[in-house]
């Protein structure tokens, strides 16, 4: 039942996509790099990662849509490993709204259900460690100690719960004076932790084993965050850049366009991909040093009150934690090679409309910027993945001719390889 509807329609009912690609060969079975020992198997058993792994996870409503009257009455969601979300029929929608069938005609719906299924589906009462283990994530980071890149998107809906999946973080509500929401990464519970910090610890402990095994190998890891906000490039952990988008102070816009120009793309032609001019790079030792960089780096990040979501993330973020694995050629022997992959951790901002947003006032003009920047770079990113399945399809993986827009966008400029190349998304 693999030939499921696109789900187009999971935006308008809120719900939240994690995204994993395997390495788009023919078969779905990426190439083993030489010389590296096997990823340590999951608690139950060896996982074999799929060529394209799509879990959904559909958020509880909120107290104050409870408060306010609303429920639930259009989603139907079977969850579990190939699970389905289901939209009601239009017709019975439409008598919910009291339509006649002329009204409803004219709007110019197919009639009938709609059901997607998905590789996994979370429902409103699962927990973030739900998550985790169906969605098979410790297989993937164990990707990362194989020598291979491997990338891990949460895209949906502002309010949906992508940040809440991705960090796990309280936030406060900021204040009337305009104070911007604040995460709580102290003040909240482990088992509230998202994606994110338990990927870091659970890279660590792997390496603590692979470290055991090869006595003779070293691995160094470095970490990055950044923030992609109107299509400008900023460092979460850089206090200057960070500075540049009001968010320092407190404030939210920062004081103009000559704050606000961000960090360069730069093409690295050995490399073959883009990089990020003077973005800071930390080597960290343990799980906890690159947990309090990302945690420094939340609070930096772009946050603000929006129609749909008291805390809503206005930008993209991506934690890139890189892992170096050198390898001696033989035990005793001087000679190494150097196998670098990275894990890349990307929490994306949130599609809305931006007519939801007054542009008759400041505030209001620049949550409208905000909104058309997102919505374009979320459109650039959809059409670069329907251009490689569409050449994944007519099984043109080399074939050169056919264009895939990766630059029309910072974001997919900078996951160029992480998105078509041979890793693990």
């Amino acid at each position: 039942d693999g030939d499921a509807a696109e789900p187009e329609g999971l935006l308008a009912v809120a719900a939240e996509a994690v995204v994993r690609q395997v390495a788009m060969e023919g078969d779905g079975d990426a190439a083993e790099p030489e010389g590296l020992p096997p990823v340590a198997a999951e608690a139950d058993g060896e996982v074999q990662l799929p060529a394209v792994r799509v879990c959904v996870r559909v958020r509880p409503l909120l107290g104050w849509e409870t408060a306010e009257g609303h429920s639930c009455t259009r989603l139907q969601v079977a969850p579990g490993r190939r699970g389905s979300v289901t939209i009601e029929a239009p017709e019975e929608a439409d008598k919910e709204l009291g339509l006649d069938n002329a009204q409803a005609r004219d709007r110019s719906k197919p009639p009938g259900p709609k059901t997607f299924t998905f590789d996994s589906v979370f429902g409103h009462d699962s927990s973030q460690r739900d998550v985790w283990r169906q969605a098979e994530m410790g297989a993937l980071v164990g990707k990362v100690t194989e020598g291979f890149n491997a990338t891990v998107f949460a895209y949906g809906q502002t309010g949906s719960g992508k940040t809440h999946t991705m960090e796990g973080f309280d936030y406060d509500t900021g204040d009337a004076g305009g104070r911007r929401p604040r995460a709580q990464t102290k003040a909240t519970p482990e088992e509230q932790h998202g994606i994110v910090p338990r990927a870091v610890r659970d890279l660590f402990e792997r390496l603590a084993v692979l470290r055991a095994v090869a006595e003779e190998d070293s691995f160094v890891v470095k970490a990055s965050f950044l923030q992609i906000y109107n299509e400008r490039v900023f460092d979460l952990l850089n206090p200057a850049s960070a500075a540049g988008t009001g968010a320092a102070n407190g404030t939210f816009g920062g004081s103009g366009d000559d704050a606000m120009t961000g960090l360069r793309l730069r093409w690295d032609a050995v490399r073959g991909g883009f990089f990020v001019e003077n973005l800071f790079e930390f080597e960290c030792a343990s799980a906890e040093e690159v947990l309090q960089h990302y945690a420094k780096g939340v609070r930096q990040k772009q946050v603000a009150a929006t129609s749909m979501n008291a805390q809503s993330s206005r930008s993209h973020t991506i934690l890139s934690v890189t892992v170096a694995h050198r390898v001696a050629m033989d035990v005793g022997a001087a000679v190494t090679r150097e196998v670098v992959s990275t894990l890349s951790l990307v929490d994306l901002a949130g599609s809305e409309r931006g007519a939801s947003h007054a542009a008759d006032t400041k505030a209001g003009a620049e949550r409208f910027k905000e909104a058309v920047n997102i919505n374009q770079s979320l459109f650039v990113l959809r059409r670069v993945i329907a251009a490689l399945s569409r050449r994944e399809r007519r099984g043109e993986k080399d074939d050169d001719s056919q264009h895939i827009p990766y630059r029309e966008s910072k974001l997919t400029s900078l996951l160029q390889h992480s998105i078509g190349g041979d890793g693990f998304l």
